[in-house]
């Protein structure tokens, strides 16, 4: 940013800027990352400020970011989102962050009011990336819902998840970011980490490969350090925490790779039922006692149960809406 450029943005804080110039201080924020830096370091500023000359209380006084973030907002006008194919793994931008506060590209919305929510839902046999942008982004999996405000709050960020879903996370210590899995919570500052809650499985498995992040259920908090695995028990509310070897593994899919490490065949064939929609029928429950060692490319279902067949006893037959699994015989 050059001379002339703070003294136009000093303009659009103080009033005395044409329309056309704040559009253009709108555009280089929502659309450059220097812009998002340069408004990062601003509000980082004031609330420095702030912090020095009111410790421990909250002022009415106006900050430069809460004034340029007003004037913006005066001149947001609808925009049109870009539809990407549902068939590849999608970049979806579903919000604008603008130091801390976030613009719904596709709607007008008051800034410092109360935020709605939106919502997606990524069906079976897809996969999506969203990307935020205050620099984080995260991965969705199959039949994975994430819900998120058209705006980040001043002092959190946060997020609603079922499903699996791996977070980047852009630091920022006065804002930490929140992601909601049911009745539990992850809070972390910056870091990369692996949710998996989907609503019909009994547990809900946090895995951390860097930073540090805090688990919080209704009535105990647990610290994770990377390569830690946190698996919490809806039933029981029991948690148990464990060291990894190898962390990064279990986020394999983002990377379309199946890693299983002694997986029972059941948890095998709800996971391929979300990656590939389709339907297992077990017809023998005595299949269900192996468990799967293996790391493979997501390829054709064809190939991944061909794979599976190598290692265990186990036979799976196509029909035309179901894969039937059965004891293969001697």
């Amino acid at each position: 940013m050059n001379l002339s450029g703070k003294e136009t943005i000093k303009k659009v804080i103080d009033g005395s800027s044409s329309k056309e110039n704040a559009r253009c201080v709108v555009e280089w924020f929502s659309s450059t990352i220097e812009g998002q830096h340069f408004l990062s370091d601003m509000i980082d500023r004031d609330m420095y400020l702030m912090d020095e000359e009111f410790p421990g209380q909250k002022t009415i006084s106006p900050l430069q970011s809460e004034i340029i973030l007003s004037r913006i907002n005066k001149e947001i006008r609808q925009k049109r989102l870009v539809r990407l194919s549902r068939r590849i793994a999608a970049l979806i931008i579903p919000f604008v962050i603008l130091f801390g506060f976030g613009i719904y590209l596709n709607s007008q919305v008051d800034l410092f009011g109360k935020s709605p929510y939106d919502e997606i839902y990524i069906p079976k046999g897809e996969s999506a990336r969203i990307l935020f942008q205050d620099g984080s982004d995260v991965y969705l999996n199959a039949d994975t819902k994430i819900r998120y405000p058209r705006k980040f709050g001043l002092t959190k960020r946060q997020v609603y998840v079922e499903g699996e879903a791996y977070f980047n996370v852009t630091p920022a210590k006065r804002r930490p970011f929140i992601v909601h899995a049911g009745n539990v919570g992850v809070k972390v500052l910056g870091t990369s980490f692996n949710v998996k809650a989907y609503e019909d499985e009994d547990k809900i498995e946090v895995v951390l490969d860097e930073g540090k992040i805090e688990f919080r259920t209704s009535g105990n908090q647990y610290a994770l350090l990377p390569g830690q695995q946190l698996v919490y028990h809806k039933t029981n509310g029991e948690s148990v925490v464990r060291n990894l070897s190898k962390s990064t593994n279990l986020s394999l899919w983002k990377n379309n790779v199946f890693y299983f490490h002694d997986t029972p065949l059941e948890e095998v064939l709800r996971m391929l039922e979300r990656r590939y929609d389709v339907s297992f029928e077990i017809q023998d429950e005595k299949a269900l006692r192996y468990s799967y060692t293996i790391s493979t490319r997501q390829t054709a279902i064809t190939d991944i149960v061909g794979e599976l067949e190598k290692i265990a006893p186990v036979k799976f037959t196509f029909q035309k809406d179901k894969i039937l699994v059965t004891l293969r015989r001697p």
